[in-house]
C-alpha cells in the first residue's frame, strides 16, 4: 500500500469533528480521522462521536453520585450462584 499526502480544505464542522474524535480517542490523528470518516461515512462517524460522548457523560455522571444501583450481584454472588 503506497499512501499519498494530499491537502485538502473541509468544512469547519468537519474539521472540529476530526479534532473531536481525536479527543474522544476515536481516532489516533487527525489524519487518522478523516480517513475513518472516508471509510464510513460521515453520518457513521458522527453516530460513533455521539455514543462515544453518551458513554462518558454516564461515567462522569457514576463517577459523582455513585452507580444508581444498590445490591449488585458481586463476582462472589455469581460464582456460588453458578456453583448449585
Amino acid at each position: 500500500m503506497t499512501l499519498v499526502a494530499v491537502t485538502i480544505k473541509v468544512r469547519r464542522e468537519i474539521a472540529e469533528l476530526a479534532e473531536e474524535m481525536v479527543r474522544l480517542g476515536l481516532a489516533r490523528s487527525r489524519n487518522h480521522a478523516y480517513n475513518m470518516m472516508i471509510e464510513m461515512g460521515l453520518r457513521e462517524v458522527k453516530r460513533l462521536v455521539e455514543r462515544r460522548k453518551a458513554v462518558r457523560r454516564l461515567v462522569e455522571e457514576f463517577m459523582k453520585n455513585g452507580l444508581p444501583y444498590t445490591d449488585l450481584p458481586t463476582v462472589k454472588d455469581v460464582e456460588e450462584e453458578r456453583a448449585r
